[in-house]
């Protein structure tokens, strides 16, 4: 989950620049799983530890997480963000 959130940064800086960026809101993080495994938060910390590490105060977010049975392409991961910018 962290290398998706680096990827989402790399994403980030490239389009719009860290300094625009008000904060990070939301993370939906998505994960292949079996129905009886619940340590999906630890997976998910990677991606909430970098955020605020990459960002500071303004990396800190709110999050969903959801278990999944298959995701497109047979992707084990996958990570959604909203964030705030700066008006041009």
């Amino acid at each position: 989950m962290e290398l998706c959130a680096l990827n989402v940064l790399s994403q980030v800086e490239n389009k719009v620049g860290f300094d625009n960026i008000i904060g990070l809101n939301h993370i939906d993080a998505y994960f292949q799983s079996e129905p009886d495994w619940d340590d999906s938060p630890i997976v998910v910390n990677g991606a909430s530890d970098l955020f605020v590490k990459v960002l500071g105060e303004k990396g800190k977010h709110s999050r969903a997480i959801f278990g999944v049975e298959k995701l497109p392409r047979n992707f084990s991961v996958g990570l959604t963000a909203t964030f705030t910018i700066k008006e041009k």
